[in-house]
């Protein structure tokens, strides 16, 4: 759940307008003016505000073409520090915009003008507590209908939006953007680990971490407590494989005792699958197979063996080849391979860096349409919205 260079790099220089999770592809600057004819009509959007406790936040109500009562999407920000404007008019936003949806996004606390600050022991919870807030405002809109309220969210808003699950029977259907499978202890050491072995391998090494890595897939479809103590040890050896490792990234293994109760109040310790398997919505869980910020494979395997005990027929997990955390195109996931595989894309359209590539975006939004997400991710969302409204 942390952010590194490259991923601030993304959010600052091509997500401008758009979410630090998946959205989309650049080109060349140079036609910006002939493009401007085709730029899409602004949809309409209403600045809201609304209180949760001891929160005020502030975000975008967008509307789409039509007369109401509309579907509703409440758009959920990872665990960096996002103002509504990273979730802004984006290629992800127009999808759902296009299959009749309203969207509702606001600005974190202590972003933007959103004020107060998330508790780092307590922030799956309050964070859960916001969006409950945030259902009501919805609810009372004549606009709005209240019986089609769905979640979109990645990262960490996986396990927010899971936890509303458990607390409401308000939710009409999820889309859930590299989410974890497992709890958040798990999956910051998988993401320590995973970021380490880019890092490159030892002389002596290599062997080593093949069989380990075979190991690992063999462990990812864990279900007793020693299966899962297993996949810990694989990814513990794992380390001993990578050229550099982080300082302090002895992450606990769950207690075997604690792994059993599963109590979402033990924030770090809790696997949502447990919520996952009695839900009774719809759910998208979109994955990227080069993510290192979280294992999919694992993900991949425990949301579709969760959903299919829920047995909700419109609900699909894919798992997007070469793509990384934020479903945009990547052959390795690994941040420094990103970054220059990125300054090389932009450079072959016509912009001298990352900075310019940013500033003729501010210019120019629908540039935002081109940007390399995996091949069929924004089409798959608007397609099963347009689905769920037949």
């Amino acid at each position: 759940m942390k952010h590194n260079v490259f991923r601030l790099m993304i959010c600052s220089v091509l997500l401008v307008l758009a979410a630090c999770a998946p959205q989309p592809v650049l080109t060349p600057a140079s036609p910006l003016d002939s493009m401007s004819a085709e730029q899409p009509q602004p949809p309409r959007v209403e600045e809201i505000t609304f209180q949760s406790g001891s929160f005020t936040l502030v975000g975008d109500l967008w509307l789409p073409e039509g007369t109401g009562p509309f579907p509703v999407i409440l758009l959920n920000q990872g665990s960096g520090m996002d103002a509504r404007a990273n979730r802004g008019f984006s290629p992800m936003l127009e999808r759902m915009l296009r299959a009749g949806y309203a969207v509702f996004s606001w600005d974190k606390p202590g972003v933007g003008k959103s004020t107060g600050q998330l508790s780092d022991a307590r922030v799956l919870h309050e964070r859960a507590q916001i969006l409950l807030d945030a259902i009501e405002v919805m609810k009372a809109r004549p606009d709005i209908d209240p019986h089609r309220i769905g979640l979109e969210g990645g990262s960490q808003a996986g396990y927010v939006m899971s936890l509303v699950l458990s607390m409401s029977q308000d939710i009409a259907f999820m889309i859930c953007d590299s989410c974890p499978g497992m709890s958040g202890v798990d999956q910051s050491t998988y993401q320590a680990m995973a970021l380490a072995l880019c890092t490159g391998t030892p002389d002596g090494q290599a062997d080593r971490r093949k069989e380990l890595l075979a190991e690992l897939d063999a462990a990812r479809a864990y279900e007793t407590y020693s299966q899962y103590a297993h996949y810990r040890e694989v990814i513990e050896a794992l380390f001993g494989t990578a050229a550099k490792v982080p300082k302090g990234y002895g992450f606990e293994v769950v207690p075997e005792e604690a792994w059993r109760l599963n109590d979402p109040e033990k924030e770090t310790w809790w696997d949502p699958m447990e919520v996952i398997r009695h839900t009774t919505i719809p759910v998208l869980v979109l994955l990227g197979d080069q993510d290192r910020r979280m294992d999919p494979l694992q993900a991949a395997v425990a949301w579709r063996k969760a959903l299919a005990e829920a047995g909700d027929p419109h609900s699909r997990v894919e798992l997007f080849p070469n793509a990384n955390h934020d479903l945009v195109v990547s052959e390795t996931g690994c941040p420094d391979d990103d970054l220059r595989w990125l300054e090389e894309y932009v450079q072959a359209r016509g912009y001298e860096s990352l900075a310019a590539a940013m500033a003729a975006i501010q210019e120019n939004p629908s540039l935002m349409s081109q940007f390399p997400f995996a091949p069929g991710y924004l089409d798959l969302i608007e397609e099963w919205l347009r689905d769920l409204r037949r």
